[in-house]
C-alpha cells in the first residue's frame, strides 16, 4: 500500500481533521480550529431515560447491535465487542470493522459470556478453539438518521464475519482500505497483526492476512506517521514497551522492516512509583529488536535488555499529524493512567498529563481524535476505588482540560464488589464527523451510535 494513500488517522477511529487541518481522501473541506487558550462548551451529561448512555443535553445515543443478533451471513454477534473502525463505501454506507476480545470458549464461560455465542462451523478459523475475531457492519446513513429520530427500523443493510479464530483482538489501527486487528497476547504461535478490508463480506483466510514483518507481541494498538510511513505500536502488559516498525521500502507498510522499541533517556521505568511531573520531557531513541518473531525471548524482554523504556500497560495510542499520542492505562502515581506525547521532528517524548483524581479521569484506555482534534479516551475501570461508579469517555483539550462526554448508566455488581460497569471501547467517528461509535463490553455487548451538535462544543 502506497504510504501517500494513508491519511492522518488514528489507532481506534478515523478523523478527517486534526487541530493542525489534516486532510484525509474523503470528503475534504474545511478543517475545524480551536486556539490553544480556548476550551471546549460541554455540559453536564443528562440521564438517558432509556439507559443507553448518558450524554450531553442535545446529543442522543441509540443501540446499533447486541451480541447475539443474528448477522447477515447466519452467524450470531460475538460478544466484547472493542476496537473498531468506520469507513464509507462506494455506495456511501457507513462501515464498521469490529474486534471481538475473546479467547477460548471455557475462557467466555469462565466470565459469564454465553459459549453459544459462536458457532463451531464457522470457517476458515485460524484456531478452531478460540473465539476472537472480527466483525463487519454496513450501515445506512438515512435509516440510521431516522433511526436517531426514533424509528424502530434497524439502519443496519448487512453485517458478517471477516475474521474468526484469532486471540483477545483488542485494538488495532486504520488503514485506507480497511483495519488492522491485533492479538494481545504473545502465546505461543499468537500476537500477530491482521489486515481487514472495507469490502469483505465473508470469512476470510487468516493466514493470507497476517503480517509476520511488524513482529508477534502483545500488541494492543498501530498507529501511522502518514509522512514516513513508520508504523507505531503498543504493548498491553506490565512492562510494555512502545514499538515502531520502519519498512525498508516506505511505500509498503507490510513487507521487510526492523522493529524497534522506545528508550526515554535515563527513564527505563515509567511505572507508578517513578517521580514523573507532568509536561516532563525525555530525548528519544529507538533500540533495535533482533528477533520480532520472538522465538526466543519476547520483544519487550529483548527491548528491556537494550535499554528500552517500560511502560504501565501501554494501550491506546493516535496519530495526529505531528505527534503520537500514547496511553498507560496503568501508569502514574495512582496506578491510573498517563498520557503521553512523541514528536518524531524533535525525538523527544512528553509526559503530557497524567491521573491524580480518578474522579476526574480514572484508567483511560482507547484514544481517538474529535473532529477539531482533541482527544477523547475510553475508561477501563476494573475497580470503584478512588470514588469510582461508572465508565466514561472523557474529552481531553490540548489546554489539558478533561471534561465528561458520555457515561455507561449501567455500573452492575460483578462477584462481591461493586464495578463500574462495562468499559466504552472501540471510539472512533465517521469520516463525515456525524456520528460518533462506541462500543460498551460485559455485560452488556452493544455497539451504540451517538450524534448531536459536535460543532456547538467549540
Amino acid at each position: 500500500m502506497n504510504r501517500r494513500d494513508f491519511t492522518k488517522m488514528s489507532l481506534l477511529g478515523f478523523i478527517p481533521f486534526s487541530l493542525l487541518g489534516c486532510r484525509t481522501n474523503n470528503q475534504p473541506r474545511s478543517p475545524q480550529q480551536i486556539e490553544p487558550n480556548q476550551d471546549l462548551q460541554v455540559g453536564p451529561l443528562q440521564v438517558d431515560p432509556n439507559g443507553v448512555i448518558d450524554l450531553p443535553k442535545g446529543f442522543s445515543g441509540i443501540i446499533i447491535q447486541t451480541s447475539g443478533d443474528t448477522m447477515s451471513d447466519g452467524f450470531p454477534m460475538p460478544g466484547q465487542p472493542d476496537g473498531m473502525t468506520c469507513h464509507i463505501d462506494k455506495d456511501g454506507n457507513y462501515v464498521l470493522l469490529r474486534n471481538h476480545e475473546l479467547a477460548t470458549k471455557s475462557w467466555c464461560k469462565r466470565r459469564g459470556i454465553a459459549e453459544e455465542l459462536y458457532k463451531d462451523d464457522i470457517p476458515n478459523k485460524y484456531r478452531p478453539t478460540l473465539q476472537g475475531g472480527v466483525s463487519r457492519v454496513v450501515i445506512d446513513q438515512q435509516k440510521l438518521q431516522r433511526a436517531f429520530a426514533g424509528d424502530s427500523q434497524s439502519p443496519i443493510l448487512s453485517s458478517n464475519m471477516v475474521l474468526a479464530g484469532t486471540y483477545f483482538n483488542c485494538a488495532g489501527g486504520w488503514v485506507k482500505d480497511g483495519w488492522i486487528t491485533c492479538e494481545e497476547t504473545d502465546e505461543p504461535d499468537h500476537g500477530y497483526a491482521f489486515h481487514t478490508k472495507v469490502d469483505d463480506a465473508e470469512i476470510v483466510d487468516p493466514t493470507a492476512r497476517r503480517i509476520d514483518n511488524w513482529g508477534r507481541l502483545k500488541r494492543e494498538g498501530v498507529s501511522i506517521d502518514t509522512d514516513t510511513g513508520i508504523v507505531y505500536m503498543t504493548e498491553d502488559h506490565q512492562d510494555g514497551c512502545l514499538y515502531r516498525f520502519v519498512s525498508a521500502d516506505p511505500e509498503n507498510i507490510y513487507g521487510p522492516g526492523k522493529v524497534q522499541a522506545m528508550v526515554l533517556a535515563e527513564q527505563q521505568n515509567t511505572d507508578p512509583k517513578a517521580p514523573l511531573a507532568e509536561k516532563q520531557t525525555f530525548a528519544t531513541t529507538w533500540v533495535d529488536i533482533d528477533d520480532p518473531s520472538a522465538s526466543q525471548k519476547t520483544c519487550r524482554q529483548q527491548g528491556a535488555e537494550r535499554g528500552a523504556s517500560k511502560f504501565t500497560r501501554v494501550e491506546g495510542s493516535v496519530w495526529d499529524g505531528q505527534y503520537l499520542w500514547f496511553i498507560a492505562s496503568c501508569g502514574g502515581p495512582l496506578g491510573a493512567g498517563q498520557i503521553w506525547r512523541y514528536d518524531p521532528q524533535a525525538q523527544k517524548t512528553m509526559l503530557f498529563t497524567q491521573v491524580t483524581d480518578r474522579k476526574v479521569l480514572s484508567m483511560p484506555d482507547n484514544v481517538t481524535l474529535t473532529p477539531w482534534g482533541d482527544l477523547l479516551v475510553a475508561e477501563d475501570n476494573y475497580n470503584a476505588e478512588g470514588g469510582i461508579t461508572h465508565q466514561h469517555l472523557r474529552i481531553i483539550s490540548r489546554t489539558g482540560k478533561i471534561h465528561d462526554f458520555a457515561r455507561n448508566p449501567q455500573n452492575n455488581a460483578v462477584g462481591s464488589s461493586k464495578a463500574p460497569g462495562g468499559e466504552f471501547t472501540g471510539v472512533c467517528f465517521s469520516p463525515d464527523n456525524k456520528v460518533l461509535f462506541v462500543n460498551i463490553q460485559y455485560p452488556r455487548h452493544i455497539t451504540v451510535a451517538v450524534t448531536g451538535p459536535w460543532t456547538d462544543l467549540v
